[in-house]
């Protein structure tokens, strides 16, 4: 009796055992004392305060939901061919040429829509040399993109998308851009879709490259690889710019961006529309970058202009009255620093448009009116600077 009195307390501690370890087991263990938790109350901040801080951080907010639908990522590919991979056996006993072999490259950017038809800004260096494009849209659709043209000098490319219910942003005037007003960045910086980042115009008539025939706007607003052919912004939504190029020693941002000016991008635009290529102005003349020396013999003061070695005959300069060692001080009223400054304002004027030169002639100023023509293919040789005597 006593023994099946003791296998019974056994079996009855066991089974209550069991039953806590199950009760705890479902309960995530021991029980919890809840924690003293006091969270903070109202704000010290009354919004009465901050009324102004408030109005813009809205105004920001509006701007860029206004924005954005009209900004698109740009996915291109391409085939690379390798060197063929060679089996063997087949070398031995079929063929020695090996079997072909292709490595596919992708690459993303930024691209901003600029017409209901649904045609598109973005850089030269995003599309070029490659197969396939296509656009992501901030709603989700991906479309094919159709090349319409491109310009490798400008770095502006044209694609068009067939897609309904989008939205274009419109292109604001860049000669206007004042430095240190205020700019947005948008677009696809390493993937990372619909980001938008904040700065200022840092400095007007930029060279990104030496040889470049655009004078950038210079921002600090953070861009990086995959913004390039995103908008630059200013606070009314309009384009003033298309980013293109950032300076730095690490591939990351150091807070100088370029972006090349709207009004340039129109003007490409435009001209791939209705042409098919870019049409540039022509003023018809050889020029040298005016050195102290120069500019001594000359009785120039200063080393701003650009200093006219040939006019060609028959062209814009001749008519006006161009001659050689005439040095180009003003066009339209605007300081002229060097050649390549001069040859951006021809190139930026349309066809048949009128340019007011201020030219220092034998030290006396003298004013000419020259008409704009299109540039002749062979115009890159022509304006070669002759080599130094």
């Amino acid at each position: 009796m006593r023994r099946f009195l003791f296998i019974v307390l056994v079996a009855a501690l066991v089974a209550f055992a069991t039953y806590r370890y199950m009760r705890l087991a479902h309960s995530g263990g021991p029980r919890r004392v809840p924690e003293k938790y006091t969270p903070a109350g109202v704000s010290k901040i009354d919004p009465k305060d901050v009324q102004i801080l408030s109005a813009l951080d809205a105004e920001y907010s509006r701007i860029v939901a206004a924005v954005i639908p009209s900004v698109v990522c740009v996915t291109t590919q391409r085939r690379i061919a390798e060197s063929p991979v060679v089996d063997p056996f087949e070398f031995l006993f079929r063929n020695r040429q090996g079997r072909p072999r292709e490595r596919l490259q992708t690459s993303l950017g930024s691209g901003v829509i600029v017409s209901r038809e649904g045609h598109i800004l973005t850089n030269h260096h995003v599309i070029r040399d490659m197969d396939k494009i296509e656009v992501q849209l901030t709603d989700g659709r991906t479309e094919p993109a159709q090349l319409v043209g491109s310009d490798e000098q400008t770095d502006i490319a044209v694609l068009k998308i067939e897609a309904r219910n989008i939205e274009p942003l419109p292109l604001g005037d860049s000669d206007e851009v004042r430095v240190g007003q205020m700019v947005f960045a948008v677009g696809n910086p390493f993937g990372l879709s619909e980001t938008v980042t904040k700065g200022i115009i840092s400095a007007k008539g930029r060279r990104a490259m030496a040889d470049s025939a655009v004078e950038f706007l210079q921002t600090d607003a953070a861009v990086n690889q995959g913004n390039s052919g995103g908008p630059l912004l200013n606070l009314r939504g309009e384009i003033v710019g298309i980013n293109s190029a950032i300076y730095s020693e690490t591939g990351g941002w150091l807070g100088i961006s370029f972006a090349i000016p709207a009004n340039v991008a129109r003007r490409a635009l435009e001209s791939l529309l209705t042409r098919g290529r870019i049409v540039r102005g022509y003023l018809g003349v050889a020029m040298q970058t005016l050195t102290p020396e120069l500019a001594q013999q000359l009785g120039a003061r200063g080393l701003g202009g650009a200093l006219v070695t040939e006019v060609f005959p028959g062209s814009p300069a001749e008519k006006a009255g161009l001659k050689p060692r005439d040095i180009v001080r003003k066009v339209q009223g605007r300081d002229i620093s060097d050649i390549l400054a001069l040859r951006s304002r021809v190139a930026e004027t349309e066809i048949g448009g009128k340019l007011a030169l201020a030219v220092l002639r034998d030290g006396h100023e003298v004013a000419l009116t020259a008409t704009i023509e299109e540039a002749p293919a062979d115009l890159a040789a022509r304006q070669q600077p002759p080599a130094p005597r």
